[in-house]
């Protein structure tokens, strides 16, 4: 039975929170806390997180990591505290330039600046995330990846950029909870962050969605429905459509907010990944 699992994201309540995913990113790993998964869970730490209020503490195995990123050496950072009233722990990515965003607009570039666009940003934390999981000397069975945000995490362990000889046998699922174009990047900005040799079959006027190239690389595809059609809105788009056909994708419809409803969303998970 699977117990290690990597929950990877980009808000969390009451962190950061900018639409459905934030409370997604809460509700479940309390319900895998409660059930004695081995569950690490990890986010940017946004400028506006209050170091004082959460009780950021440095984790001192992961104060110093080396990185390299854009072909550059890094040194990555990270912390960790509690979701309130809960015994779930969160790392927190610390970065000056990446996530020293000091307002709740996220993901919207203030200027046309490498460091302020998302496929660096999140291609960062990509790569800081798998990186980490070397000094934690803990190996996941599993990696859930939340939405766009976390879409070069298959990139990134099907790639010689990382030891991809670690990454044999974890399984990669997305979870998504959106359709945006924010997730369209330009095939310039995945070979920035060192993604050469992408598969560019469903690149389209110089762009590739992040989602699209993810799909093509994860064990599973889950779509979580709540309160519209998220699967009825990537069918209508052609790219998904034709990979929706082609690759193992489900769909689950969210009947509320209640803890029943988050427990039964926890066995839908926990079902998937016994199947993979």
């Amino acid at each position: 039975m699977v117990k290690r699992i990597y929950f990877l994201t980009s808000e969390i309540v009451p962190f950061a929170e900018t639409y459905r995913l934030a409370t997604f990113s809460k509700e479940i790993p309390v319900v895998f806390n409660e059930r004695k998964y081995d569950f690490r869970l990890m986010m940017p730490r946004y400028g506006f997180i209050s170091e004082r209020r959460y009780i950021l503490r440095e984790v001192i195995r992961l104060r110093e990591m080396d990185l390299v990123y854009k072909d550059k050496d890094v040194m990555a950072c990270v912390k960790s505290a509690f979701i309130p009233n809960t015994k779930v722990q969160v790392y927190f990515l610390e970065h000056d330039d990446y996530y020293s965003h000091t307002d709740s607009d996220l993901y919207i570039p203030k200027v046309d600046s490498d460091t302020n666009l998302n496929s660096i940003r999140f291609g960062y934390f990509a790569s800081a995330a798998l990186t980490t999981l070397n000094y934690l000397r803990w190996k996941p069975e599993v990696i859930i990846c939340n939405d766009w945000q976390m879409s070069m995490i298959p990139m990134l362990t099907n790639s010689n950029l990382l030891n991809r000889e670690y990454f044999e046998g974890v399984k990669v699922i997305q979870i998504l909870h959106s359709k945006t174009p924010l997730s369209l990047y330009n095939v310039s900005e995945y070979e920035k962050v060192g993604l050469k040799d992408i598969d560019l079959t469903y690149v389209r006027d110089s762009k590739l969605d992040c989602v699209a190239a993810s799909v093509q690389l994860c064990e599973h595809t889950m779509i979580i429905n709540a309160n519209d059609d998220l699967t009825e809105e990537y069918q209508k788009d052609p790219i998904f459509k034709d990979l929706f056909d082609k690759k193992n994708v489900t769909s689950y419809n969210m009947n509320g907010k209640t803890p029943e409803e988050w427990q039964k969303l926890a066995d839908e998970i926990i079902r998937i990944i016994g199947q993979l």
